[in-house]
């Protein structure tokens, strides 16, 4: 329950942090150093908690299989889901200020701007969310399979690495270019829109490298809960061998 928990809380903060855009270099290294265009990198503020599902999926799919890590993902998206009414009644809610040199209007606008408009975020994260999380666990799987059970680091990076190209393109073109274009309203360019997703895959990426020793450390102390014998027999169990 406290991991279902986890990666649920990570995922909804991922989408209410979305809607704000930033801007860093990687200790110093910029996107021109890669031979990309600009001196920053941009990305969404969600990544800062997304990546933490991470190490939550796999060792979920590690010890119990594909069919509960799909549970997590459509549960979390339900939770999202049931939470939309409350955002959007508390960001249309009037706002009163009593902070010196903020004026209530101009709270009530920067609340809106910061909460009011998710649906492009909510609808795109949703979608590419289920469809990166599918291909997350059977590329795990698979990756299991094939190593014997063994290098859990290349199937944790092995699988993140493809979910999270399709994650990421998806996300970033539904929410800033396509589904405002098709609504008529303000967006990104599709070039905007990719140098987005570009460095958000790369930080995502980058940072799903750095969480191995974390990813680990968290299966030592699943290990040294139940024991080795019980972890690896549950974690047969939950990858029964291949028939073919």
């Amino acid at each position: 329950m406290a991991s279902l928990a986890l990666f649920t809380g990570f995922f909804v903060a991922a989408n209410f942090l979305g809607n704000k855009l930033w801007e860093f270099t990687l200790f110093g290294l910029a996107p021109s150093d890669l031979g990309l265009e600009g001196e920053t990198f941009v990305a969404t503020a969600g990544i800062i908690a997304f990546p933490l599902t991470f190490i939550l999926t796999d060792l979920v799919n590690e010890y119990f299989g594909k069919r509960i890590v799909r549970t997590f993902t459509w549960l979390a998206i339900a939770v999202n889901i049931v939470l939309q009414p409350v955002v959007i009644g508390a960001a249309a809610a009037p706002t009163v200020s009593f902070t010196p040199g903020i004026d209530s209007e101009s709270a009530h606008k920067a609340y809106e701007l910061a909460y009011g408009a998710t649906w492009t975020i909510t609808i795109a994260s949703l979608v590419a969310f289920a469809l990166g999380q599918f291909v997350d666990v059977a590329v795990f799987s698979w990756l299991r399979h094939r190593t014997g059970g063994k290098m859990i680091w290349l199937r944790a990076q092995g699988s993140t690495v493809v979910s999270q190209l399709i994650d990421t393109l998806i996300v970033i073109y539904l929410a800033f270019y396509l589904l405002p274009a098709l609504a008529g309203d303000e967006h990104m360019s599709a070039g905007q829109a990719g140098r987005i997703a570009l460095t958000n895959y790369i930080y995502k990426f980058a940072l799903a490298v750095v969480m191995t020793p974390i990813l680990y450390f968290a299966r030592g102390l699943v290990i040294a809960w139940l024991g080795t014998e019980e972890a690896a027999a549950l974690a047969d169990e939950a990858h029964p061998a291949d028939p073919h």
